[in-house]
C-alpha cells in the first residue's frame, strides 16, 4: 500500500518558527520633570478655559430666562408693559438732562461786549490784511522770480518745502519766529489739517490772494537761466511771511479766548447777517463796525470774507469754523 508523504518533505519550509524569532527590546521610559510641568501647564489652562466657557454660558442662561419671565409677565399683563417702557424712557431722558448741560447755560447769551470784541477782531484782522497787500506790491515792482524764491526754501530743489527748513531760512532775516505759529500757517495752507510741508501752489498762495501776478513762473521748467533772488526781494518776502505769522497768531488768541468765554457764535452771526439769508457780506461787516466807530470800506472788508470763501460770503458753518481754536499750543 503506498502511503503519500508530507508537504514538508517536499516543500522545507523557508521562514523560521517563533521560537526562532529575535526577540525586540522594549523601550525604556525615561522620566523628565520638564514633560510632566508642561503637562500640568497645558492641563490647568484647559481646565480654566472650559470654567470660564461654563461662567459664560450660565449668564447667558440667566439672561435668556429673564427675558422671556419678562415678556411672559407682558404678555399676561400689558399695561404693566407701557408703564415698565415709560419709566425707562423718563429715567433716561432724565440722566441725560443731568449729563449735558443745556445750551443757555453752556453758552452764555451775547450782551453788547461781545458784539463789540467781535468788531474789534474784523477791524484788526482787516488791518493786517491791508498791510499785507502793501507789502505785495512792493514784492511786485521788484518782479522776483517766484519759482526761484521758492527753491531757495527746498532742500535739494525738492518740489516741497519742509517746515524746519522754511523755519531756518526765515530766522537768518527774522529772529522772532516762533515754531507754533509756523505750524499754524502749515496747517491753514493744507486746510486746517497737520503737515510738515507744503506745495509750490501752497507756496503760491502767500502771496496770489493779496496782488495777482501776470506771468506765473512753472514748477516743471528747471532752466536756472534768471538770476537768484536779491537780498531786497528776500527780505521783503521774509517780512510779508513775518506778517502773515503774526496775523495768524493774533487770531488764534482772539479764537481761544472767544472758546474760553462761551460766546455765542450762532447768535454773532445772526445778529450781523442783518437780511436773514444765511450769508454774511461785506457791507454788513461795514455796518458793524461803523456802529463802534470803525472806518472801513467794502473792499477791505471783502478781503477777510474771499479768505475764507472766494465767492466773498460766507455762510454759519465756516464762520464757526472759522472762529474755533486751530492749533494745539495756548496762546492766552
Amino acid at each position: 500500500m503506498y502511503l503519500p508523504r508530507p508537504s514538508s518533505h517536499y516543500y522545507p519550509l523557508q521562514y523560521p518558527t517563533l521560537s526562532e524569532l529575535p526577540q525586540r527590546e522594549q523601550p525604556k521610559l525615561i522620566y523628565d520633570s520638564r514633560y510632566e510641568i508642561e503637562d500640568k501647564y497645558y492641563r490647568n489652562q484647559i481646565y480654566n478655559q472650559q470654567q470660564q466657557d461654563l461662567a459664560q454660558s450660565q449668564q447667558e442662561y440667566q439672561k435668556m430666562e429673564k427675558t422671556y419671565s419678562k415678556q411672559n409677565e407682558y404678555k399676561q399683563d400689558p399695561n404693566t408693559m407701557n408703564q415698565t417702557y415709560g419709566k425707562k424712557r423718563n429715567n433716561n431722558q432724565q440722566q441725560q438732562q443731568q449729563q449735558q448741560p443745556p445750551i443757555s447755560e453752556k453758552y452764555n447769551q451775547i450782551t453788547d461786549s461781545d458784539i463789540k470784541f467781535i468788531s474789534y477782531i474784523f477791524q484788526e484782522e482787516i488791518q493786517f490784511r491791508k498791510e499785507l497787500v502793501q507789502i505785495n506790491k512792493k514784492l511786485k515792482l521788484l518782479k522776483p522770480n517766484l519759482l526761484q524764491l521758492f527753491f531757495v526754501f527746498t532742500s535739494d530743489n525738492h518740489y516741497k518745502i519742509e517746515k524746519f527748513k522754511f523755519l531756518e531760512v526765515l530766522q537768518s532775516y527774522q529772529d522772532d519766529i516762533k515754531v507754533c505759529d509756523l505750524e499754524l500757517l502749515f496747517n491753514y495752507l493744507n486746510n486746517w489739517k497737520r503737515s510738515q510741508s507744503i506745495t509750490y501752489g501752497q507756496f503760491l498762495q502767500l502771496i496770489i490772494p493779496y496782488i495777482k501776478y501776470e506771468e506765473m513762473p512753472d514748477p516743471a521748467d528747471l532752466k536756472y537761466q534768471q538770476d537768484q533772488p536779491t537780498q531786497e526781494q528776500m527780505e521783503i518776502f521774509c517780512r510779508l511771511i513775518q506778517m502773515k505769522l503774526q496775523m495768524m497768531s493774533t487770531l488764534e488768541y482772539y479764537r481761544q479766548k472767544i472758546d474760553k468765554s462761551l460766546i455765542n457764535l450762532v447768535q454773532i452771526f445772526e445778529f450781523i447777517d442783518q437780511d436773514r439769508d444765511g450769508y454774511i457780506k461785506a457791507f454788513e461787516i461795514t455796518k458793524l463796525l461803523q456802529q463802534f466807530g470803525y472806518l472801513v470800506t467794502i473792499e477791505e472788508a471783502q478781503l477777510v470774507l474771499q479768505d475764507i470763501d472766494e465767492r466773498g460770503q460766507i455762510n454759519i458753518n465756516q464762520f464757526v469754523h472759522y472762529y474755533k481754536p486751530k492749533s494745539l499750543a495756548i496762546y492766552l
